[in-house]
């Protein structure tokens, strides 16, 4: 079980930023992807509304 929690610990020192970075930039774009359909979905609903 010992040996296992090593080679855990060296695997993630030495990947730890290769899998950290990639996974936070998806994770941000996605977010940001999101709040600006949002956005946008709002935006057309105003528009609409302010037409009638």
């Amino acid at each position: 079980m010992a040996k296992t929690g090593i080679v855990v610990k060296q695997f993630l020192r030495k990947y730890g930023a290769v899998i950290f970075f990639p996974t936070f930039t998806a994770s941000t774009i996605l977010a940001d992807l999101n709040h600006t359909r949002n956005w946008k979905r709002e935006q057309e609903q105003l528009k609409k509304e302010s037409i009638n």
